[in-house]
C-alpha cells in the first residue's frame, strides 16, 4: 500500500459473504463513475477471497476479529488518504471505522434507514435510498449519491485454474454432465431446510431427469452433510476454495438452497436459483437476477430476522412444494440446453 496515493475511494463492506456479494455492483458504480480513483474495500477475513475475483477492486484489507484487527485495518487504511468513503454496511462499527479513517467525505445510509441508525451519525454525506427497492438496487442508489441508476453486472470472475481443478473432481465424483447444486448449510438455523429433504429432493431429480446433485458445504458444515454421502443420487464435493466453488456454481443446471452466500454467488453468475425463504425478505434480500424463483414460509413471522426460533421456519416448506417448483425449472434448463 503506497503512502503516497491521493485518489483512493474508501469501501466498508465488512460481512457477511452473501451482503458482500450484493454489494458488487454498487461498487462497480463507484469505479465506472470515478476511474481514475483506486478502490481499497475492508472486509472481514474469509470473505477478501470473494473480492480477489472482483477485477474493479484494487486493494482489499482483510480485518481480523476483535480490537486488535480493527485497529490494524485502520492503520493500513489511514496510509491510503483517501478522498472518499462509502459506508455500505450501515452498522455502529462500519460508520465509526469509516469517521476515524479520517475520510473527507463519508456517504452512506440515512441514520434512519441505516442497520444501527447511530452508525449514520458518523458520515457526513447521508444518502435517502428508496427502502421498497431490492438491497442491491438500494447500495447502487448509495454509490451515486441518491440517484437511480442501472444496475450494472456484479463483474465476478472465475480463473481458468479453479475451472480446471473442479473438472478434475467432478470427473472422480463421476460428474460428466450436467449437475445440479444443493447448499443445506447456512449461517443461521432459521434459513436450513432438513437435510433429509434435500436427499429426497436429490432422489426425485435423478429418477425423473437422470440428473445428479452435487452439494456444497462450508467450514463447519462437514457434520451435516454427512448422511447424504455415500448415496447414487448425490454427490458431496470436497472442501472447496471460494474460486472452486465459483467454477462449480457457474456449470449448474440449477441452485437450490437458502439465503445464503453461495445461493447469491450462483445468481450473480448469472446460474437460475431456487431460493428457499423465512427469516428474511426475498423482496430485499433474495437472490438478484431474472432467473431466480423463491419459495417463501407461510408462518406469520416471516421476515423476522430472528436467527433462531422455536417455530420450524424454512424447514417447514413441503418437500413437494419445492419438488413442484424445481422439476419445472430443472426441465426448462434441460431444453435450453437441447437435453430435454
Amino acid at each position: 500500500m503506497s503512502g503516497d496515493v491521493k485518489n483512493s475511494i474508501l469501501v466498508t463492506k465488512f460481512s457477511a459473504l452473501g451482503d458482500v456479494v450484493h454489494t458488487l455492483p454498487a461498487v462497480r458504480v463507484l469505479k465506472e463513475s470515478y476511474p481514475d480513483h483506486r478502490i481499497v474495500w475492508v472486509v472481514k477475513r474469509g470473505i477478501d477471497s470473494l473480492l480477489k475475483h472482483a477485477p474493479f477492486v484494487d486493494e482489499i484489507v482483510a480485518m481480523d476479529p476483535g480490537y486488535r484487527g480493527f485497529k490494524q485495518a485502520l492503520s493500513r487504511v489511514r496510509l491510503e488518504r483517501a478522498v472518499m468513503a462509502f459506508d455500505f454496511q450501515g452498522l455502529i462499527k462500519s460508520g465509526l471505522f469509516t469517521y476515524l479513517s479520517r475520510v473527507p467525505v463519508r456517504v452512506g445510509f440515512h441514520p434512519r434507514q441505516a442497520r444501527e441508525s447511530l452508525g449514520g451519525w458518523f458520515l457526513n454525506t447521508k444518502v435517502k435510498v428508496d427502502s421498497s427497492l431490492h438491497v442491491v438496487e438500494q447500495l447502487v442508489m448509495i454509490a451515486a449519491m441518491g440517484k437511480k441508476v442501472s444496475v450494472p453486472p456484479f463483474g465476478l470472475e472465475v480463473s481458468s485454474r479453479d475451472r480446471e481443478r473442479v473438472q478434475t473432481f467432478l470427473k472422480v465424483l463421476g460428474i460428466g454432465g450436467p449437475y445440479l447444486v444443493l447448499l443445506p448449510g447456512a449461517g443461521w438455523s432459521t434459513k436450513r431446510w432438513p437435510v433429509e429433504d434435500y436427499s429426497w429432493l436429490a432422489r426425485e431429480v435423478f429418477a425423473r431427469f437422470k440428473v445428479p446433485s452435487l452439494v456444497l458445504w462450508g467450514p463447519g458444515e462437514e457434520e451435516l452433510v454427512a448422511p447424504l454421502r455415500g448415496k447414487g443420487h448425490v454427490r458431496v464435493a470436497p472442501s472447496t476454495s471460494v474460486g472452486e466453488m465459483m467454477a462449480v456454481l457457474e456449470r449448474a443446471l440449477v441452485v437450490v438452497g437458502g439465503d445464503t452466500g453461495p445461493l447469491h454467488i450462483a445468481a450473480a453468475l448469472g446460474r437460475p436459483t431456487l431460493g428457499l425463504y423465512g427469516p428474511s425478505y426475498p423482496w430485499r434480500n433474495g437472490p438478484y437476477g431474472n432467473d431466480s424463483l423463491i419459495l417463501e414460509v407461510s408462518c406469520a413471522r416471516k421476515g423476522c430476522y430472528k436467527r433462531k426460533c422455536r417455530e420450524l421456519c424454512v424447514a417447514s416448506i413441503p418437500k413437494e412444494v419445492v419438488w413442484d417448483a424445481l422439476r419445472v425449472m430443472v426441465k426448462d434448463e434441460l431444453d435450453l440446453q437441447g437435453m430435454g
